[in-house]
């Protein structure tokens, strides 16, 4: 992870702090230490900033354990998720093995295509063109951040942080912000 992650100036201390975070975070939750890991080691090499790493394997982990997916495939799909996020977006190639690990259900699409229409993205206009979710990636549409922003939102500290900025810019209601923070704790609660 120092290798993946000093060039881009992070210190000991830093990865220390997030792997501290995710031992935490392993603690509580059905997913092992060694494997959170291993996958942060995964993502800093692909070139994703290390704590952007941290917060997507936690991410993707609630998101498996709330699709009733196994640890395996969590890492699965940590795995093809990573090498999308070091391209830039997420193709259907990469989509593909999130749904094969059990995880591309209706959950994450609607959180993505949530995410691409804060950001202005017209992403029903190109489902629509298209003619499915699926056949939609063609356009590039999930860019790295777009994941990153959805995978943070999956995290109670993510999804907090996000519907309070939210909330204070006036794109969210009070019961929007609280029902992302609710959805957040129960993906958790189910990790």
């Amino acid at each position: 992870i120092m290798s993946n992650t000093a060039s881009k100036g992070k210190t000991m201390e830093d990865v220390t702090r997030v792997l501290d975070e995710l031992n935490t975070y392993a603690d509580k939750t059905i997913y092992n230490f060694a494997e959170m890991t291993k996958n942060i080691g995964t993502f800093t090499a692909a070139g994703v900033d290390l704590e952007d790493s941290a917060k997507a394997i936690q991410g993707i982990a609630n998101l498996a354990a709330s699709s009733g997916s196994t640890s395996q495939q969590a890492s699965t799909a940590m795995y093809q998720l990573s090498q999308a996020l070091a391209a830039g977006t997420v193709r259907l190639m990469d989509w593909n093995s999130v749904v094969n690990a059990g995880m591309g259900g209706e959950k994450f699409q609607n959180a993505l295509k949530q995410t691409a229409r804060e950001h202005g993205i017209a992403v029903d206009k190109i489902i629509k063109k298209q003619g499915s979710f699926r056949e939609s990636l063609s356009e590039g549409w999930i860019s790295a951040d777009i994941l990153n922003e959805t995978l943070n939102k999956f995290t109670v500290d993510g999804a907090s942080k996000y519907a309070n900025a939210m909330l204070k810019s006036g794109k969210y209601t009070k019961a929007q912000a609280d029902a992302l923070i609710k959805e957040a704790h129960a993906m958790e609660d189910a990790a």
